[in-house]
């Protein structure tokens, strides 16, 4: 019976506040408000996805058409050189022709030569630097020590022969130059005494 009178009591409860067409006609207005406003967010969120799937298949486009260009530009890239290495190629085959018959070994010395200077008139317009190293001091950066020789003739650490010449591409070392080093066994005794001090 406990039961029955809750309910009732909760029935009593909302029949007690009259509906007025008012607040009735006010709530129908919020809903359909809110309906609008939810319509209109969803369009919103659909365009915005829309747009999202647009840009991401530009980008997958943009990624692979870069991809493609990259894979382009490394086939053809060497194109120019290698018709340049051509010529070289053409010289040497006519200048071995040539080398069969001569009599004159000082042509043959002149005919390599010029090839020579050719090829390497053909890699420094591609950026291939020689690097300079003779009577130089040594760097580890740009050569390599092969041998060290004892001699009063040059500074202590001071570059006296090139075994292998080095090479710098676009101010990279490609290959350190292989040298032979001197150490000057005068210079390096003042070097100790100097550290006694």
């Amino acid at each position: 019976m406990a039961c029955k009178s809750k309910r009732k009591k909760q029935t009593d409860k909302t029949s007690d506040t009259p509906e007025t067409p008012d607040s009735s006609v006010a709530d129908e207005d919020e809903i359909e408000t809110v309906k609008a406003l939810l319509e209109e967010k969803k369009g919103e969120v659909s365009e915005l996805k829309e747009q999202l799937l647009r840009q991401k298949a530009e980008f997958d486009n943009f990624r692979k058409r870069s991809k493609r260009e990259m894979d382009d530009f490394r086939k053809y890239a060497l194109e120019n050189i290698i018709l340049d290495l051509l010529e070289v190629c053409d010289n040497f085959e006519r200048a071995l022709t040539s080398f069969r018959d001569a009599e004159d070994v000082k042509s043959v010395i002149n005919g390599v030569e010029m090839i020579f200077k050719q090829l390497i008139s053909i890699l420094e317009k591609e950026g291939l630097k020689k690097i300079e190293c003779e009577g130089k001091e040594f760097d580890p950066h740009l050569h390599e020590a092969l041998h060290h020789v004892k001699s009063d003739q040059y500074p202590d650490n001071t570059i006296v022969e090139i075994c292998r010449p080095g090479y710098e591409f676009n101010s990279k070392v490609i290959r350190p130059a292989m040298v032979t080093v001197c150490q000057n066994p005068s210079d390096q005794d003042q070097d100790q005494d100097n550290s006694k001090d």
